[in-house]
């Protein structure tokens, strides 16, 4: 590996560790139902974007080659990204199964509220919601196992994000 994409992994994902664990405890001391909005998703993942994104530039001005591989930019903005993310879900696990276990309850219960009423929203059936709401209540969002699963499919998207933010970033090789 480069030592300009090196340079980049670990100031980079620690600095989108810390803004994700930023976050998390700003929307836990203003108002937990915040966790069940759709919009904070947005948010994290601009934030995951720009930082990323940043990596991948810094890696590109730190690379003393005359064109920026694909690879390099591909491992400059996963890398990073990935560090981040399992800061992030250890310290969310950390904060709501440990730390206050009764801030997950709450969240978990916004959330089936929320559920509830995007079922009703689309017109389902309330036999049908019923039965969802009740699989889905004995379901801990945020205990390690499915913290873990969730990182398992983030890992999978930020690599097709990696993917086409390499694809902008590349530069290909002039003698080839």
């Amino acid at each position: 590996m480069k030592k300009s994409v090196q340079a980049v992994i670990l100031p980079y994902g620690l600095y989108l560790g810390l803004a994700s664990i930023l976050i998390t405890v700003l929307i836990y001391v203003l108002n937990l139902e915040l966790f069940t909005k759709w919009y904070i998703t947005v948010i994290n993942f601009i934030v995951v974007l720009v930082l990323g994104i940043m990596a991948v530039k810094k890696a590109k001005s730190l690379d003393p080659d005359p064109f920026f591989s694909f690879k390099s930019a591909f491992s400059a903005f996963f890398l990073p990204v990935i560090l981040g993310s399992f800061i992030s879900i250890i310290f969310t696990a950390i904060l709501f199964n440990v730390i206050d276990p009764e801030a997950s309850a709450y969240v978990q219960e916004m959330s089936l509220e929320a559920s509830r009423e995007m079922m009703e929203r689309f017109g389902a059936p309330p036999s049908q919601i019923d039965e969802a709401i009740a699989s889905q209540a004995n379901v801990n969002p945020f205990s390690f196992q499915n913290v873990f699963m969730g990182f398992a499919f983030t890992i999978v998207l930020y690599a097709i994000l990696s993917l086409l933010v390499a694809l902008v970033f590349r530069e290909k090789d002039p003698r080839a």
